[in-house]
């Protein structure tokens, strides 16, 4: 008989999945487990919806713009409670998640809660579900596939960050602005550390449209290695460096081994994924050319600075920084003023916290006097874009949030209609011609 212990250090999401199906007996042996949960004042108002018809699961992603993971999970249980009280509801039902957690791990089966399942008056009109029960989350069901079966268990925090005694103490926790230079490099740290976590090792995090990450493919063209991309998180934009030794540098052990799952993903080996230490002067891994690539828009003012000027002490003669940006004042920046309006200063209203933690435009005559201050005497810097690229992929999250009712900004089929043909042409007919102040994205590039 399993430890129960061990069935709880050994539960993780799974988000990729083999085609086995997963027996109706089996399913009913979890859910066994589940009504044995507590429920407010013994009440017992859970209902479960087990869903193994590719028919139905087709329908909930279409019609109630549900997660696209569906599609690759061989069962999906919809939790829901009798709404009577919301409070209770939700306390019942998510009592029962946890239960059926444990339960298919102990069965050998991946479990993992997902509350980007749609709309929820769409879930309940495709799922029949009556008008008063409370939707609390839907679990995916499936053996792992290869993948997942070798991924790491998750990091998780020490009791001895979240635990208090008698009363609430003040600890180490993110500020939830906008402004980096609100956060200090161990609250970004944090950050990093979880929501790195937050899909599957390699999965690219980083929000770019097809031009942004085009123009950064063009810019490296030309550069020569070795290269060391600072702050690479995702390794996102691996894939667009030229032949030549690359190395990464994270802030965490987290983000690094991240990088380094998304560089065997991309097929595109590195040599060394560094943590990076902020009290050396050199920067690690011998490189010609250091790359900031859509990095400088979540680093404090301080961290930046310093950034130049270790860059500056590592770089050869004719080594070079190249940082790449979204910049103010630009359309992007336009946007990015109006988001802050209408949600406020915290960040974890809006899609951007989850991807990027603090996030703000760049001023590029601010990075150009940091580079200058460092050494650098040879400073380029030119503008591209703008129209913003970005816009493409925040045309398809508005449509999300809107078709899920607000369960979810991603996870969606693209939609294609008269405005997403609009923008696809605009940006095509700008393509990659500079557009000096006008640009939404900034080039600097600066030689030692």
């Amino acid at each position: 008989m399993k430890d129960f212990l061990d069935v709880v250090r050994s539960r993780k999401s799974v988000r990729s999945f083999a085609p086995t199906p997963v027996p109706r007996e089996l399913i009913e042996k979890i859910l066994k487990v589940a009504v044995e949960s507590p429920t407010n004042c013994n009440q017992q108002l859970w209902n479960f919806i087990v869903i193994d018809d590719p028919a139905t699961t087709e329908r909930l992603v279409k019609e109630a713009a549900g997660n696209t993971l569906f599609r690759r999970t061989p069962a999906l249980i919809a939790v829901t409670y009798d709404g009577w009280n919301y409070k209770e509801a939700i306390q019942g039902a998510s009592l029962a998640v946890g239960h059926i957690l444990l339960a298919a791990t102990y069965y050998g089966v991946s479990a993992s809660p997902v509350n980007s399942y749609g709309a929820d008056s769409k879930v309940k009109k495709v799922l029949g579900i009556p008008e008063h029960e409370v939707i609390c989350c839907f679990i995916t069901l499936g053996y792992p596939d290869e993948r997942a079966a070798q991924a790491p268990i998750v990091p998780r925090k020490g009791v001895e960050e979240v635990m208090h005694w008698n009363r609430f103490e003040t600890k180490l926790s993110a500020p939830y602005t906008y402004d980096p230079n609100d956060w200090s490099l161990g609250q970004l740290r944090l950050h990093q550390r979880h929501y790195c976590r937050k899909t599957f090792l390699g999965k690219e995090m980083d929000l770019a449209g097809a031009s942004e990450r085009a123009l950064v493919a063009e810019v490296l063209k030309g550069k020569s290695g070795p290269f060391l991309d600072l702050m690479t998180y995702d390794g996102s934009y691996l894939h667009s460096f030229p032949e030549g030794e690359v190395d990464t540098l994270d802030l965490t052990e987290e983000t690094s081994e991240y990088t380094r799952h998304a560089a065997t993903l991309a097929s595109r080996p590195i040599r060394t994924a560094h943590v990076y230490q902020e009290d050396t002067e050199i920067l690690p891994g011998n490189p010609h050319t250091i790359t900031l690539i859509y990095k400088v828009e979540r680093l404090s003012d301080a961290a930046l600075h310093k950034l130049c000027r270790q860059a500056y002490k590592t770089l050869p003669e004719g080594g070079e920084l190249v940082i790449i940006a979204r910049r103010r004042p630009s359309l992007f920046s336009a946007f990015y003023s109006l988001l802050r309006l209408a949600f406020g200063d915290d960040v974890r209203k809006t899609g951007i916290y989850a991807f990027f933690g603090p996030y703000r435009p760049v001023r590029t005559g601010r990075l150009l006097r940091y580079a200058k201050e460092a050494g650098f005497n040879d400073r380029e810097r030119s503008g591209y874009l703008a129209f913003p690229g970005f816009f493409e992929q925040l045309y398809q999250m508005i449509v999300q949030y809107g078709r899920s009712e607000g369960s979810s900004y991603l996870h969606r089929d693209r939609k294609t209609d008269v405005i997403s043909k609009s923008i696809d042409t605009l940006l095509k007919a700008q393509g990659l011609v500079r557009c000096g102040v006008l640009g939404s994205v900034a080039v600097i590039v600066c030689q030692k």
